[in-house]
């Protein structure tokens, strides 16, 4: 009896190729969603697509990875049956017709899924398209430094083309300004490097610099692209990791549908497991795409509405920044503007100050007396006289003197109304220098001063500047020519000062400067000796000797033991103590500080050296190579000249002056500018030396201008041969 197990028809499952019915409702429930087509040379579009693809891949394959499931195990399959091939040859076309169903069905669904992603991705392109586009736009003005818009702030200054320009502009003023200020400066410039090789000014220069903020971190297409990129490659790696895992599962549900009409042995077993697995490999390829155009679909809706957020949020700050933007704009352009006109001030000021400090020490020195040093006291008298008597209208008042150095009337004299010098007007505007001599009497002062006058007259002075007696038309003119007649010609002496303020010897200087030669008028004064003697009341004299622009110091080598009418070394020493103690009371210039001037030792009466100095025989040493190699041509007189004869005379001076140390003294009070001169009013032959009847001399003086070219020297004028600077 056949088994009616074997003999029942037994109703066969239908196959649910891999869960179609759940994957169809699942496709049509993702496929919803919303903009304008992205623009084809934009790359930013295209690869957020490609990143968003990958995603849709990944969720597609993952949902996948939950949906699918095989058959349940122990359910009836066709190879239980007794003779399958009959079951088998039933089932065949029924299977095959439902695959042909689900596959028409799934390809309606397929097209509706990509419709709305065509759609969803339209909208996307057109929010993602409009966003780049304004960040772009966003980017060029961040360019321009006006804000940043991801951090939501306006970016500090950077340097632009514009100010190179205006920087550049006010380096090459401020050049222009300082080689004019350099030309307007050049005495007080030389002055002050002389100064510095003296060894008293030392200056430090600090130049402070400058910072820009650091650039920024590049535009936003660039970090998108990059962020992007990033993003893609790992979306990538992990829809292909779902994916894997997905076909895994697929084809174990696969083969547990093919098991269900598996029949060993029966000829028809491979022609219906094919059609199944067949129809389930095609179904779900077309359950994958349209799952992926549905997710796709749903993932482009949800970034267009963020990135259409993201870009009304974005517009908002944009709005806002611009709008602080534009008026931090016009405050940068009026603050460059302001800035350029403080750096061209400060560019030309150093020229312009330095003009107007040389008007205002001209227009001072103008108002102030040479003699007494004492302000507007000098006025300008006529040459003509006022109308008298009935000439005279009524009630009128003689016309008032005037004072203004600037007159050009060269027939017009200043008279002080203090001390009654007088000097002519026109001198009142040339820049002014004053030089005493300074010392003990009788130490050759006067004698210097004479034939150092009569060599400046006859062209003979050591100099290459040029350097001529200037007439002031007053007494001191008559009484020096007849000094020089006396000393000169008679082989007489000078007699004493009076002790009374000295009117100036004046001399005219128009230095070697190649650029600009600078003038000066040198006022020369010849103080009494008793200047220095504390038991002479001179306050006058001392308040006005104390105040020069420096110093001529006498060191009389012929007075060291107070013979006769002479006085000692300590008497000398002490006088000068006293008078330089005046000094820096007058000038306020603190004890242990040096007195700012220039002083021109000078050691007169070198022809006496022999006969009445300790030095003795020693002497003729020194003499010739002073009268040998230190002795050139007047114009071929160098610096080094005269440094080479300083030092000279600072190797005698221990012998000259023995138990003293005369420069540590004499640079207690002036520090290192200080210069040694060996003088002699006679003159140096050897055959002549210690002779004292002068006329038994020949008169060929020896050093008598040099201390006063050396003293201009010190004030910044060119008047050596080969002085640089």
């Amino acid at each position: 009896m056949p088994d009616p197990a074997r003999t029942r028809p037994v109703p066969v499952p239908r196959p649910r190729p891999g869960g179609r019915v759940v994957l169809l409702a699942a496709a049509f429930l993702l496929t919803t969603t919303p903009a304008p087509a992205q623009p084809a040379d934009d790359p930013l579009p295209a690869l957020r697509l490609r990143w968003l693809t990958q995603l849709a891949r990944q969720d597609a394959a993952t949902w996948e990875v939950g949906a699918v499931a095989a058959p349940r195990g122990g359910g009836p399959a066709v190879g239980n049956f007794q003779d399958p091939s009959v079951v088998l040859k039933e089932l065949r076309p029924v299977l095959a017709a439902e695959y042909d169903t689900a596959r028409a069905a799934l390809g309606r669904v397929a097209a509706k899924a990509k419709a709305r992603r065509d759609e969803a991705e339209k909208a996307w392109a057109g929010v993602v398209g409009e966003r780049a586009a304004f960040r772009r736009y966003a980017d060029a003005r961040q360019a321009d430094g006006d804000f940043d818009l991801d951090a939501g702030t306006h970016t500090g200054w950077r340097p632009t083309v514009l100010d190179a320009i205006l920087l550049a502009a006010a380096a090459v003023a401020a050049v222009v300004a300082l080689r004019l200020r350099g030309a307007e400066r050049r005495l007080e410039d030389r002055k002050a490097r002389r100064a510095v090789a003296a060894g008293l000014l030392a200056g430090v220069l600090a130049v402070p610099g400058c910072g820009n903020p650091a650039a920024g971190a590049g535009s936003w297409a660039g970090r998108e692209e990059a962020d992007l990129t990033a993003k893609l490659a790992d979306a990538t790696a992990k829809a292909d990791a779902a994916e894997v895992a997905a076909d895994k599962k697929w084809r174990a549900a696969a083969d547990g549908w093919a098991a269900l009409v598996a029949a060993p042995g029966s000829p028809a077993k491979e022609d219906v497991e094919g059609v199944v697995r067949a129809g389930e490999a095609d179904l779900r390829d077309r359950l994958r795409a349209v799952l992926a155009d549905s997710v796709l679909a749903e993932r482009l809706a949800a970034d267009a509405e963020e990135q259409q957020a993201r870009l009304a949020a974005e517009r908002a700050k944009f709005g806002e920044l611009a709008s602080g933007a534009r008026w931090r704009n016009v405050a940068g352009a009026a603050v460059r503007v302001a800035l350029a006109a403080v750096l061209f001030g400060l560019a030309v000021a150093p020229f312009w100050a330095a003009r107007r400090d040389r008007a205002r020490r001209a227009r001072a020195a103008a108002r102030t007396c040479p003699r007494c040093f004492r302000r507007d006291t000098l006025r300008v008298e006529k040459a003509a006289p006022e109308p008298k008597g009935k000439y005279r209208p009524k009630g009128k008042k003689p016309a008032e003197p005037e004072d203004d150095p600037d007159e050009p009337a060269e027939d017009l004299e200043a008279r002080c109304g203090k001390c009654g010098l007088r000097i002519r007007n026109s001198y009142r505007a040339v820049p002014r220098l004053c030089f005493p001599t300074v010392g003990v009497r009788s130490s050759g002062k006067t004698h210097m001063l004479v034939t150092a006058y009569d060599r400046i007259r006859k062209r003979t002075a050591p100099t290459v500047a040029v350097v001529q007696p200037a007439p002031s038309g007053g007494d001191v003119d008559r009484r020096f020519g007849q000094l020089i007649d006396e000393v000169l010609h008679r082989r007489g002496v000078a007699g004493a000062t009076d002790l009374v303020l000295p009117d100036p010897v004046l001399v005219h200087l128009w230095d070697a400067d190649p650029s600009a030669p600078s003038p000066a008028l040198v006022n020369l004064f010849d103080y009494s000796g008793e200047l220095i003697n504390p038991d002479v009341d001179v306050n006058m004299l001392k308040a006005t000797a104390v105040r020069m622009d420096g110093f001529m110091l006498f060191l009389d080598p012929t007075q060291l033991y107070g013979d006769g009418a002479n006085v000692t070394l300590d008497q000398q020493l002490g006088m000068l103590d006293e008078f330089l103690n005046h000094m820096r009371r007058e000038r306020r210039v603190p004890v242990g500080e040096v007195i700012p001037v220039p002083v021109a030792v000078c050691v007169p009466k070198f022809d006496l050296l022999l006969t009445d100095n300790p030095i003795g025989g020693q002497s003729v040493h020194y003499i010739r190579e002073l009268t040998g190699s230190l002795n050139p041509p007047p114009r071929e007189t160098t610096l080094a000249t005269i440094r080479e004869r300083g030092e000279l005379v600072e190797q005698m001076l221990p012998l000259m002056f023995p138990g003293a140390d005369i420069r540590a003294v004499v640079e207690g009070y002036f520090g290192r500018r200080v210069m040694f001169f060996p003088i002699s009013s006679v003159s140096l032959f050897e055959e002549e030396l210690g002779e004292k009847d002068l006329a038994r001399r020949t008169i060929a003086p020896f050093g008598v201008a040099e201390p006063i070219l050396w003293l201009l020297h010190m004030h910044g004028y060119r008047v050596f041969g080969g002085d640089g600077g």
